[in-house]
């Protein structure tokens, strides 16, 4: 008995970590008329925002630019290069001057789009155990029927239970630096119950450069 709920709880502990890991998803993208040299240089921008505990800006931008920089691509941090406050201490013309002067050819925008909680009952289950009761005496040519009384069955009950998922919306828009009207490429991610900003900001530059490479955004 000691040995099966050992291996029930076990499994249950197993499942209940899978279902806690973080997973990120791609749920669109979308390409324009990129420019060949759009991605010799580029400035990474979280807007991602950030909590009491620490910013999200520098985590994000990180995690993006490493990735980029895997995939061949000359990629800097703004948070680096102009501080956690670069957008409010700067006017548009100000940065746009300074993009150019540092001859950034692609600038990519991190942003926080929606945040989603959804409520899901799980319910109870039954699942039943034949049980050992005895030595059980295993013969390759013959298997008697008395054997079977050295089994009995039981019963494992789990309760119901309430799971909250939580989801985050996040787009990363790539604009041409000599002309940042237009984005020329967007893609937008869904992540679930994230453990911490590390392994969110990870799974969201590697969906968003796999994604780029398909793409041929990143040539």
């Amino acid at each position: 008995m000691k040995t099966k709920f050992s291996y029930i709880s076990g499994a249950i502990i197993a499942i209940t970590l899978l279902v806690a890991c973080s997973s990120t998803k791609l749920l669109s993208s979308w390409k324009g008329n990129i420019p060949e040299n759009t991605t010799d240089k580029i400035l990474v921008f979280s807007l991602i925002g950030k909590t009491a505990g620490g910013t999200y800006q520098d985590g994000f931008e990180d995690a993006v630019v490493l990735h980029l920089k895997s995939a061949g691509v000359n990629a800097y941090s703004a948070y680096d290069i102009f501080g956690p406050s670069a957008l409010k201490k700067s006017n548009k013309e100000e940065l746009a001057k300074k993009i150019r002067e540092d001859k950034y050819t692609g600038v990519l925008l991190l942003v926080f789009k929606d945040k989603d909680q959804t409520d899901e009952y799980v319910p109870p289950t039954t699942t039943t155990y034949a049980v050992p009761t005895g030595p059980v005496f295993y013969d390759p040519w013959f298997h008697p029927y008395f054997n079977c009384y050295n089994y009995y069955y039981d019963q494992v009950t789990t309760p119901g239970y309430w799971t909250t998922t939580t989801t985050y919306i996040l787009e990363a828009r790539l604009y041409y630096a000599m002309d940042e009207n237009d984005a020329i490429y967007v893609a937008t991610t869904a992540t679930q119950d994230p453990s911490d900003v590390q392994s969110a900001a990870k799974e969201f530059a590697q969906t968003i450069i796999k994604d780029m490479r398909v793409k041929e955004v990143i040539k």
